[in-house]
């Protein structure tokens, strides 16, 4: 049943306007009132812009420590997903020892508000993942292929999997706003592989966050050296756009393009989101 026509509620504007689209909805649950409440989440049906094509790369790498790491070198911890999913893991084993009907309802609204947090703060993440690709004028940001990830990440919980893939569903409609395409690579040897040398080997990775060539002897954090490997590979799938635009993957130092050379941006800026990683 919808609110009465009295009521100040915006749902006839959003839901029932052409404007608008339906993106998805929650069912809550209102134990004091024994009421459910559906809220409907929508957003602007707005013409999306033209699709940039100057070629421009952001590499993303996803992990288990940071949850998204760029090409550019701005980090975004998992730690604070980590904290939340702890928190109600507690607080559900304790209801559930109750056994009561009261506790068991409860469980119910602590999983509602997990997940509430969770997107609420892989939204925050895409938003400035999203405006990272902005300013530096990419025209596509670059993730590791999602099939089988959790399998390829050793330590990496359900949790991680589900947040890796709301995390991209994100990134890929708010980048589209923009006119900036999200596309997926083939995550082979990533975080093996020199971003300076290219000689690919296992014992690279030294650890979890560091990475030292065996070869040339480029080491910094493992994160960021896999994100500059998944710009390149998309890279090398792409062709340049017309006019002379600049070409390459963004990284923390400069931009470097198909063919190796770096060229200085005007502004150099290099984030972190968190824990401070090493660069």
């Amino acid at each position: 049943m919808l609110p009465d026509e009295s009521r100040e509620t915006p749902h006839s504007e959003y839901l029932f306007s052409d404007k608008y689209e339906t993106t998805g909805a929650t069912l809550h649950y209102r134990e004091s009132t024994d009421e459910f409440y559906l809220h409907v989440r929508t957003k602007a049906d707005v013409d999306a812009p033209d699709p940039r094509e100057n070629g421009t790369v952001l590499g993303v790498d996803l992990g288990i420590e940071n949850i998204a790491v760029t090409s550019t070198g701005v980090f975004w911890s998992v730690s604070e997903l980590d904290h939340w999913n702890r928190e109600c893991e507690k607080r559900r084993a304790s209801l559930q020892q109750c056994g009561s009907r009261y506790a068991h309802k409860n469980v119910q609204a602590v999983g509602q508000k997990e997940t509430g947090r969770f997107e609420q703060l892989l939204h925050r993440v895409a938003n400035e993942l999203v405006e990272e690709a902005d300013e530096r004028g990419c025209s596509r940001i670059a993730f590791e292929d999602l099939i089988d990830i959790r399998d390829r990440m050793p330590g990496a919980k359900r949790l991680h999997a589900w947040a890796f893939r709301r995390l991209y569903e994100y990134v890929e409609y708010k980048a589209e706003e923009r006119g900036i395409s999200v596309q997926q690579v083939n995550p082979a040897n990533t975080s093996r592989r020199c971003s300076s040398c290219w000689f690919t080997h296992e014992a690279n990775r030294r650890s979890q966050d560091t990475f030292e060539c065996l070869k040339c002897g480029y080491a910094n954090h493992a994160d960021y050296n896999a994100a500059k490997n998944i710009g390149y590979k998309l890279l090398s799938k792409q062709t340049a756009g017309e006019g002379g635009a600049s070409v390459g993957v963004y990284l923390n130092t400069g931009m470097v393009n198909a063919s190796g050379v770096t060229a200085a941006p005007d502004l150099v800026r290099a984030g972190v989101h968190g824990e401070s990683p090493r660069l």
